[in-house]
């Protein structure tokens, strides 16, 4: 049942409109003149918004959040009510949510302006109550706490041949961070799918977007041209990922098939440059920049897709408690049904079976989202092979780990006493320590 629900959820999410948007009962004008595309419920429809042009938002009803969709980045600006402001844009994020409530309260008018030029395709105005689920909450990335880094080629390959990948480590706690390798900034819809999708899967940390345009070619030297073409060369891609790996220091990072799974062209180069890349991270001669700025890092493990040396099957199709009872793969084909444009393809039918007829991703035998291999280990090969994470703690797990128990703690104070003299003055000193101890784990317990 909770299943049928969240599919419903899901498949009504498009038309969905809750009390607390109260955008149809909010006037939003431009330099005083009303705009109906900042309202249109179309993302797609641009509004450019000149450099200290004031957005008037005036409403029947108490503001407790904005949601902007931009085009293809956030620009800084601030929203004002009388001598109360708060500092916009400055994440870049494309989809932004700002919370008006915990800055103003009870405000029924506010001032929106920025300091350039910036392209604006929704406004959405929420007002008390529980915040529509088509609102996108967006995290910073995750800088130097990563379990999983998936360098994704293009918006879309994360849902398709990643297949489940998302879901699965998302239900399991672990920090997942995606980086693409190209960009979309010319067809900026796709981009605005990416992260629906993404979100869709459960991923709430900003995504990276690359430095490459999406160009097709089916072979690595096509695929380099085209980048050339872009006036970019193998070395800026491979210094990109380089930075991308020291930056979020990850624990287990995942690539696309060497062969670029239907031979696409970039999706080879993705690979191939990240070899080279994962020799580097931990050189301090290479890439100087990044090293100053993130420092050093060597990867305990990566995988590739279809890699043959040191396979692993991936369970896919095991109802998750997370996605109430929702398989990784179900998971997956909704977000993938968030890549509006991309549905026309032959990866549709892929993903789903003919005339629908997949329910397992075990169903899917060409370039099967299920398999990988271990391409490059510090921590020894894997012997379940079912988990990427196997010989792996969660950076969660970890932090627990490191903390000391209540033993540990006494230990401590008795075996260095010249460490630790202000608690041995007296009996009844160490006695109320060893109490308030005892309390502080109660109530981390609790």
């Amino acid at each position: 049942m909770k299943k049928i629900i969240f599919l419903l959820t899901v498949l009504m999410f498009p038309i969905m409109t809750l009390a607390n948007d109260i955008t149809n009962e909010t006037n939003i004008t431009i330099n005083n003149k009303n705009n109906n595309k900042l309202t249109d419920k179309n993302e797609n429809s641009y509004i450019t918004i000149k450099q200290d042009e004031n957005i008037i938002i005036s409403s029947n009803n108490n503001i407790h959040g904005i949601y902007i969709i931009y085009e293809l980045s956030s620009k800084t600006g601030t929203i004002t009510n009388n001598d109360k402001s708060i500092t916009i844009g400055e994440n870049g994020f494309l989809h932004e949510y700002i919370d008006i409530y915990k800055t103003f309260k009870a405000t029924k008018e506010l001032t929106l302006k920025y300091n350039e030029e910036v392209k604006i395709g929704e406004i959405y105005i929420i007002g008390e109550g529980e915040i529509p689920e088509y609102v996108e909450i967006w995290e910073q990335p995750l800088d130097n706490n990563t379990d999983l880094l998936l360098f994704s080629t293009h918006s879309d390959d994360e849902q398709l041949f990643f297949l489940g990948l998302l879901p699965t480590y998302v239900s399991k706690g672990a920090n997942v961070q995606v980086v693409y390798y190209t960009n979309h900034n010319n067809n900026p819809k796709r981009l605005h799918e990416q992260l629906h999708g993404l979100y869709t899967v459960g991923i709430r940390h900003y995504p990276i977007m690359g430095i490459i345009p999406d160009a097709y070619s089916e072979t690595l030297n096509g695929a380099i041209k085209n980048i050339e073409k872009a006036n970019l060369t193998v070395d800026d891609a491979v210094n990109f990922q380089v930075e991308m790996i020291r930056r979020f220091k990850p624990s287990v990072i995942v690539g696309h098939d060497e062969l670029g799974e239907y031979s696409h062209g970039q999706h080879i180069l993705n690979t191939h440059t990240l070899k080279i890349a994962l020799e580097n991270t931990n050189d301090l001669s290479y890439n100087i920049e990044s090293y100053e700025k993130y420092g050093l890092w060597d990867t305990p493990k990566t995988y590739l897709h279809l890699y043959k040396e040191n396979k692993i099957i991936m369970d896919y199709d095991t109802p998750l408690e997370y996605f109430n009872g929702l398989t990784a793969y179900e998971v997956s084909k909704e977000g993938y049904k968030k890549h509006n444009s991309q549905q026309w393809t032959w990866f549709t039918k892929w993903i789903n079976g003919k005339n629908n007829s997949y329910t397992k991703s075990t169903e899917i035998k060409t370039y099967s989202p299920n398999e990988y291999g271990l391409y490059r280990s510090l921590v020894g090969n894997d012997i379940i092979q079912n988990d990427m994470f196997e010989n792996i703690t969660y950076r969660k797990d970890q932090i627990k780990n490191e903390e000391p128990t209540i033993k540990e703690e006494i230990k401590e104070i008795i075996e260095n006493p010249k460490n630790n003299m202000k608690y041995i003055i007296s009996p009844v000193i160490i006695l109320g320590i060893v109490i308030i101890l005892i309390i502080r784990k109660k109530n981390k317990v609790h």
